[in-house]
């Protein structure tokens, strides 16, 4: 039985809590370090950026909002270039291949919650220079481009433009944490395929931050990924998960079309409530294994842990643009 597994992870929140408490990144007791991550068989992650509320939960925009996030990326580039003999910052396809040629970890840097950049369109330019490859519309509160997944709120005339210069750009927008109406909106003018980062089947676990099956078909069709949520109660709502939890929102989405566009996008150090067994991010090989041994088909298991995402950022970040 394989021992180690393949991850690219589309969704975590692990440089914010380095920041904010003073951990190192090569060893620590959060979800993500660089010890536990070689323990993979190697390790691609997407660093998300929320910098949209307190440390007692309460939203902030603005300046204060804007503070955060600049501190916790100027901490995140001295971790980078601490580190520098095991990662490597990736902005574009070529960096990831140079970057698996260097026998490195790959680094990709995506925004949540845009209030860090005061939900200023002609502001993507400058996060696409700070090494930005990815940005939701919102976290749970409603702001200046859209309403979140607890509101009725579609996108805005904002949102719109904010849209657009992001794909111009090259910048993939996440969908996580968007209100239906929005998500459809943005359907509607998207010229780009969409994520969703770290969302699950709402038919398997009905809350809002999960997706429904026509907007999970519609990603599928546009040729996007969903990245699986490991959040406790987004995979049950009453909050009890184990793998085969999991598993059950991975069948679902595959019976939707989903083998080449589900992922993983587990929400370590963003969430407090994992399914029994996993602790950590070296704990997608036990999922691994968990899901061989209950008869899922090895290619099957590397395209959810690591192909599938691979593709979709080799293929999307050679088409960026400026213009």
């Amino acid at each position: 039985m394989r021992e180690r597994f393949p991850v690219f992870d589309l969704h975590c929140d692990t440089a914010v809590e380095l920041s904010l408490q003073k951990k190192p990144w090569n060893s620590n007791d959060l979800h993500i370090d660089l010890d536990r991550g070689d323990r993979l068989l190697h390790h691609i992650q997407v660093y998300s950026f929320c910098c949209v509320y307190d440390e007692k939960g309460l939203p902030l925009a603005g300046y204060a909002a804007e503070e955060r996030f600049i501190r916790a990326l100027s901490d995140f580039y001295t971790q980078l270039d601490r580190h520098s003999d095991r990662v490597r910052l990736c902005r574009s396809a070529e960096d990831l291949i140079a970057c698996t040629k260097e026998g490195k970890r790959a680094v990709f840097l995506s925004l949540e919650g845009p209030e860090a950049i005061s939900c200023d369109p002609d502001r993507l330019d400058e996060l696409k220079d700070l090494g930005f490859v990815m940005t939701t519309l919102t976290w749970n509160n409603p702001n200046l481009l859209a309403g979140p997944h607890t509101s009725d709120a579609g996108l805005t005339d904002l949102g719109k433009a904010f849209v657009r210069r992001a794909q111009q750009l090259g910048i993939v927008i996440d969908v996580s944490h968007l209100s239906e109406k929005a998500f459809w909106d943005l359907c509607d003018i998207t010229s780009a395929p969409i994520v969703a980062s770290h969302s699950n089947s709402r038919a398997i676990c009905g809350h809002s931050r999960n997706l429904t099956d026509r907007q999970a078909k519609t990603i599928f069709n546009f040729g996007g990924l969903v990245g699986l949520n490991l959040y406790a109660p987004f995979l049950s709502l009453d909050g009890k998960a184990d793998f085969d939890t999991v598993r059950r929102h991975i069948d679902h989405f595959l019976e939707l079309g989903g083998e080449h566009h589900l992922a993983l996008g587990g929400d370590l150090d963003g969430c407090d409530r994992l399914p029994a067994g996993f602790t950590g991010v070296e704990s997608y090989n036990d999922l691994g294994r968990y899901l061989l041994e209950s008869g899922m088909e090895e290619e099957l298991v590397n395209h959810i842990f690591n192909n599938n995402a691979v593709h979709f950022f080799v293929q999307h970040l050679q088409k960026s643009r400026v213009g």
